[in-house]
């Protein structure tokens, strides 16, 4: 509960410290009239960069297993060990976290780069009363720390598909994603992890927002993102090739006010998947997050 009281303020001081303004790198031509402030008649918005903070909690759900499976010299007569599947919940992760940063450069009125890292706190304590196996050791009943905290990278396009007078818009992106992920399990003063960021591969991304103007001030937005790797060679070997399976997916609804002219602030509702799975003569591992709850997001243009 500390944490989950911590995150509240957290987002709570980031909504009162910061503002966004609907990015101009989206937007089409100023329209007269009420909806100015939102298109930008303002010479205020005529910069170039889009400076955006987002906060989260949710409430995640998902699993997590990591089987070793010694090969070659590291082989001494065992057939290895498939691991404990673990559930996310049995693991003591109940409540998500995640803070993300994104900078937008406006190429032109219609199109705009963006880069963005996002870090997502996973971190619980439980106390098993079986014996756990995780990366081919076995941790006695008793507590348990787990630390699935990981970050994503992505770099994308965007531009404006559709206008309408009334201001509403319809913007598409395209884009990659690169995810590190490094699970721990701590307990019995041992401590094992899985490095599951030396398998993986950029992921492509498609995406759409679509922004509905409610009155001068009030912005409606929804957003849908994702993407995904089938079974591929991952270009790494570890016991073998080892074949990466990833995908991803982010949906969010929610209403903007925009604060004077050059300044927004967003509350909304988020759903996030992400799935990966490696395997190998060595590995067979796998994490599946399915996590929803609230945001808030600011943003200062410059």
């Amino acid at each position: 509960m500390a944490n989950l009281r911590e995150s509240i303020g957290l987002i709570a001081c980031a909504a009162v410290l910061a503002a966004p303004l609907v990015c101009r790198a989206q937007a089409p031509a100023p329209t007269p009239g009420a909806l100015a402030v939102l298109e930008g008649a303002n010479p205020v918005m005529d910069g170039r960069w889009d400076v955006t903070l987002d906060g989260r909690i949710g409430f995640p759900r998902g699993r997590l297993k990591v089987g070793e499976f010694p090969t070659g010299s590291n082989k001494s007569g065992a057939g290895g060990a498939p691991g404990t599947l673990l559930r996310l919940h049995t693991l003591g992760i109940d409540v998500s976290e995640a803070l993300e940063g994104a900078v937008a450069f406006s190429v032109t009125p219609r199109d705009a780069v963006r880069t963005s890292y996002l870090y997502y706190f996973l971190n619980g304590s439980s106390t098993p009363r079986v014996a756990v196996v995780y990366n081919g050791q076995e941790f006695a009943p008793g507590q348990l720390r787990t630390n699935a905290d990981f970050s994503r990278f992505s770099l994308a396009y965007e531009r404006t598909l559709r206008t309408r007078p009334v201001g509403e818009r319809l913007i598409g992106s395209a884009g990659l994603t690169y995810v590190s992920l490094s699970p721990t399990l701590t307990g019995h003063r041992k401590s094992n992890g899985e490095d599951f960021y030396r398998q993986e591969l950029p992921v492509p991304i498609l995406g759409l927002r679509w922004d509905y103007p409610l009155g001068q001030r009030l912005l409606w937005q929804a957003s849908l993102a994702g993407g995904a790797l089938p079974r591929v060679d991952s270009l790494r070997n570890e016991g073998g090739t080892v074949y990466l399976q990833q995908s991803h997916a982010d949906a969010g609804a929610g209403l903007a006010y925009l604060l004077g002219r050059n300044a927004k602030v967003e509350l909304g509702y988020y759903v996030t998947y992400f799935f990966q799975y490696e395997a190998s003569h060595e590995d067979k591992n796998l994490f599946e997050l399915m996590d929803n709850g609230v945001q808030a997001r600011v943003t200062l243009r410059f």
